[in-house]
């Protein structure tokens, strides 16, 4: 169902959650406009360029402590298994994709509060205990003895 950036505005001003990305730049710029029009604050922002890459995702996501996620979803996880997750959130901060874990936590925060289906996991990301974890697959890679460099390549 298409909404136009008006409708979304009218939403927000009756106090009803809304849960509607713009999907493109323009788009985004004209729901910003639309939004600054009613004296609105824009609930996202979107990268100005490739360096400068701020996810779609509310504030309380943009400083999450993955390993703290992780903890609080999973706080059974034995020695072996953090610091297998510890080796694979090193290989995500070496690579700067730790922004992208965050988004993906919200991503999939959404998607089970919409109760929305997703896949089960595919190709390379199944390497990832990390990914398992934080609920992007069902493939548990610790236990299938999965090598991260599978995925990190």
């Amino acid at each position: 169902m298409y909404i136009d950036d008006n409708e979304i505005v009218e939403l927000m001003l009756a106090n009803r959650q809304v849960k509607i990305l713009p999907s493109n730049k323009t788009s985004f710029q004209q729901f910003e406009s639309t939004c600054k029009k009613y004296g609105l604050d824009v609930p996202f922002k979107l990268a100005s360029d490739r360096n400068d890459i701020h996810w779609a995702m509310p504030p309380e996501y943009e400083n999450l402590d993955i390993e703290d996620y992780i903890h609080t979803l999973h706080p059974d996880l034995n020695s072996r298994q953090w610091i297998r997750v510890s080796e694979e959130l090193h290989e995500f901060e070496t690579r700067n994709l730790v922004d992208l874990l965050r988004f993906l936590c919200y991503f999939v925060t959404v998607l089970r509060s919409n109760n929305i289906v997703y896949g089960v996991g595919r190709g390379s990301s199944i390497a990832s205990y990390v990914l398992y974890l934080i609920g992007i697959h069902r493939i548990n890679s610790y236990k299938f003895n999965l090598d991260i460099k599978e995925f990190l390549k």
